[in-house]
């Protein structure tokens, strides 16, 4: 008599089929939508401490020059060391998701970079030359994102700059002040226009990339010192940037400069006290006394440089 056929087997085969369908699209969609975002968070995060870092790093160099120029004794000579980690990894081990790899992110990566932009500065007194940096000099980090956008942020002049593919801003702007002081009294003012510069090089030239941690080693070189130039008439302050956004972000700081303290300026040529133009990658400010009948017109213009010169070198810090 012939053996009747029976689905008990064939019905567990499916019952376990189903399942492992069910958790591959489960784990697809997370490989889909949940790596990508945690990647993102991670890079989001990374970039942040990145800016943080380039803050702290600003403000240490700020307090070289300055204890340098406004106190007894003298900074110059010594040597800051600054770590940076080049990616979301850091100096840790990539040994993230030990039984599924495949789901956590990849990690990303930078290049820090000292003088990767040929940005020159120059200050002219009555159309001679009294201060060059060619170049100015530059402490960048570029990101190397997998899923965030690229960002590049830059220490420059004493500034901190980010460059995005939208455009570059001035997120602590150097130190350059314009501003109006009353040398007379209410009865007899008499203004004159102040400019005040710190004029900030970085002398290098190196890069390193990848996923690790990068040591920035910087010297305040010999040499800070400050210089006066009263009465000096016309001054032109100029810079000369690596591409257009970066002078955008030159323009947005002179611009800054002039209106938090009041002073009036425009873009006409002939504009005083200030002119503030853009030509390209070239930006002018210019700085020069009013004429005309004005009540209160800027009869000088005083001009005060403060030089200082950093020496930086990167080394990449390899972790056991």
């Amino acid at each position: 008599m012939p053996v009747s056929s029976r689905d008990d087997a064939l019905s567990e085969v499916v019952g376990f089929v189903l399942l492992l369908a069910l958790i591959v699209v489960a784990l697809s969609l997370y490989q889909v939508y949940g790596v990508p975002a945690a990647g993102r968070e991670n890079e989001i995060a990374h970039m942040n401490q990145v800016k943080d870092r380039f803050v702290d790093y600003k403000i240490a160099l700020d307090s070289l020059w300055i204890v340098s120029i406004n106190t007894a004794g003298s900074a110059e000579g010594i040597t800051l060391s600054t770590l940076f980690d080049l990616g979301t990894m850091g100096g840790s081990t990539q040994g993230g998701g030990i039984f599924f790899p495949v789901l956590a992110p990849i990690a990303s990566g930078g290049t820090f970079s000292v003088n990767s932009s040929p940005d020159n500065f120059t200050i002219l007194i009555n159309g001679i030359e009294k201060v060059k940096l060619a170049p100015m000099g530059d402490v960048s980090y570029q990101s190397s994102n997998n899923y965030w956008i690229q960002q590049r942020y830059y220490y420059q002049m004493g500034g901190l700059f980010l460059e995005q593919d939208s455009g570059t801003t001035a997120r602590l702007s150097p130190a350059v002040s314009v501003y109006r002081v009353n040398t007379g009294n209410a009865d007899n003012p008499q203004y004159r226009l102040k400019v005040k510069i710190a004029a900030i090089q970085v002398i290098g030239g190196q890069e390193i990339g990848g996923q690790g941690i990068a040591r920035v080693d910087t010297r305040l070189r010999e040499g800070v010192g400050r210089e006066t130039f009263t009465s000096a008439g016309n001054i032109t302050v100029m810079v000369d940037a690596h591409d257009e956004k970066a002078a955008a972000a030159w323009r947005q700081v002179f611009i800054d400069a002039v209106e938090r303290d009041g002073v009036d300026w425009g873009t006409d040529p002939d504009a005083r006290p200030v002119c503030i133009l853009r030509e390209d990658k070239r930006v002018y400010m210019i700085c020069r006394p009013e004429t005309g009948s004005e009540s209160t017109p800027i009869q000088d213009v005083d001009l005060d440089v403060t030089r200082a010169n950093f020496t930086v070198t990167l080394q990449q810090t390899v972790v056991a």
